[in-house]
């Protein structure tokens, strides 16, 4: 699982999410930073940000789904379906 987190989530995280949600970011927006698989179970303001084994509970997958426009993640440009993917596998194994 950690081999899956290194080669294909973390290079999406550090793509379209780490402008906002990083240690290097300013403020880590809503208190969330996704720089490691710790930090994604830690979460932020609302709580963890997965649910392992349940893709469907995991905050972090409900928003690049963007079900909820105003928590949509990232906020400009959808992620295709294959990067979706990619975090529902991972969330779920």
């Amino acid at each position: 699982a950690n081999d899956d987190f290194e080669k294909h989530v973390r290079p999406l995280l550090a793509e379209h999410c780490h402008v906002c949600h990083s240690a290097k970011a300013n403020k880590a927006r809503g208190g969330l930073t996704l720089d490691s698989r710790a930090a994604l179970l830690k979460g932020g303001d609302t709580g963890p940000a997965v649910v392992p084994g349940r893709p469907e509970q995991s905050l972090l997958v409900k928003a690049v789904h963007g079900t909820q426009p105003a928590q949509q993640m990232p906020p400009k440009g959808k992620l295709r379906p294959a990067q979706i993917a990619v975090f529902e596998k991972w969330v779920r194994d």
